[in-house]
């Protein structure tokens, strides 16, 4: 009967959750846009959320995050985290010292004043997930983040999670014993639980599971692709060196060699901006290539919307390390809005574009980039074959509500209902 009980109560829960989201920054600053469909989709299946960015010192940049800041509790500097630590110590002073004793495997050394930060932040949030009502804590990166919600359940008694993206991955800070203390820790992409299976202990493994990233589906694009004297080629990444800039810019100047009329946009912003400023123009590139800086959210979907873009390109690159591209939001956007895509094989993206959803070339190939582009922009009914199969990817498998829906159930301590299109498997 207890059994039967807990398992009706976790339905319940499942129904209206009072959910804490944790991000590094979201809804401030340029990044973290591709957490917003999931907020939505959750906040529009009747759950409460209360967003704890762990950094806050940023401007609000994207115009779809508005409606998030209401629900936003910023973490204070340490002097409005003190009194959070002395109450903890008085109520649960072994609670605390686990969280605190926890940091002793942390490697390198150096990481652990981070981490201590970070827990000091956590005991913090347990307090306010307390207060609040809380029945689950997720977290966004299994860095910084996780630690904040990880030490937040210690200390207050509240499950955790985190979806774990690729550098954070990498970083490996805590991550098996966060994959232990967790309810699960979600990996966005098979290639993504890939890189943790050489990094974590086996038995953590049995708290991993795969589920995409979502986009909320738009409404199915008018059949057919537009017909432009200029097509537009449109690149949505920040200017950072995985995301390959500067063999897309050696491509389009193939592009131009070779008589093919274009345009490139390049949508974002980063520190690699001035040098491939200074690449375009050097390359006689000035009247092709336009840097758009960052744009807003809700403005590049507007471009989808319109169908300004005649196809999406992410010319991603492997830095090595496990420093490449997770699975792409940016790519699933486009697609899900009927705009056909090209990108590299390299890290998650072979998973998104396989069985011809997108055109797939190797990485750090500018010639085969340029062949690619050729072949789409001068076949109208490759984009349009290219944006059909694409569009249908992203239905039947990066549904942002079904998605939602599984994460919700998982939440609740209840296990997979059914295997759902968007779940790749968990697996380990």
């Amino acid at each position: 009967m207890e059994g039967a009980g807990q398992h009706e109560n976790a339905h319940r829960v499942c129904l209206a959750m009072r959910i804490v989201y944790v991000t590094n920054r979201l809804p401030f600053g340029n990044g973290e846009t591709f957490i917003v469909p999931e907020i939505e989709a959750l906040l529009a299946a009747g759950h409460e959320l209360l967003i704890v960015p762990r950094r806050s010192a940023d401007p609000v940049v994207h115009d779809d995050v508005g409606a998030l800041l209401a629900r936003t509790r910023a973490v204070p500097r340490a002097v409005g985290i003190l009194p959070a630590l002395v109450g903890a110590l008085s109520r649960s002073p072994r609670r605390t010292a686990r969280a605190f004793w926890r940091l002793r495997w942390t490697r390198p050394r150096y990481r652990g004043l981070v981490n201590a930060l970070a827990t000091a932040q956590g005991i913090w949030l347990a307090q306010v997930a307390r207060e609040w009502g809380a029945d689950h804590i997720h977290a966004h990166w299994a860095h910084l983040t996780a630690t904040m919600a990880m030490e937040a359940s210690e200390v207050s008694g509240i499950s955790w999670s985190f979806t774990a993206h690729r550098y954070d991955i990498v970083l490996n800070n805590l991550l098996t014993q966060k994959l232990r203390s967790a309810r699960f820790g979600r990996f966005i992409a098979q290639e993504t639980l890939g890189l943790a299976r050489s990094l974590v202990a086996p038995d953590a493994l049995a708290h991993a599971v795969v589920l995409h990233m979502g986009v909320a589906l738009p409404p199915a694009p008018a059949a057919g692709v537009p017909e432009r004297e200029t097509p537009v080629v449109l690149c949505p990444a920040r200017l950072v060196p995985v995301k390959g800039h500067g063999y897309l810019i050696d491509a389009a100047a193939r592009l131009m060699t070779r008589g093919i009329a274009f345009e490139l946009w390049l949508a974002g912003d980063g520190p690699e901006g001035k040098a491939l400023g200074r690449r375009i123009g050097a390359l006689g590139l000035g009247g092709r290539v336009r840097m758009l800086g960052t744009v807003p959210h809700g403005e590049l979907l507007k471009l989808y919307r319109d169908r300004r873009p005649d196809c999406v390109v992410l010319p991603s690159v492997d830095l090595g390390g496990g420093l490449h591209e997770g699975l792409s939001v940016a790519l699933i956007e486009a697609m899900a809005h009927g705009v056909p895509v090209i990108a590299t094989l390299t890290g998650g993206i072979p998973e998104l574009l396989e069985g011809g959803a997108g055109l797939l070339v190797p990485p750090a190939d500018a010639g085969a980039l340029a062949d690619a582009l050729e072949r789409m922009l001068d076949s109208a009914s490759l984009r349009a074959e290219l944006a059909g199969a694409g569009r249908r990817r992203i239905e039947e498998e990066f549904d942002v509500a079904a998605i939602a829906r599984e994460l919700t159930r998982r939440f609740a301590g209840e296990p997979a209902r059914e295997p759902a299109p968007a779940i790749a498997g968990d697996r380990g």
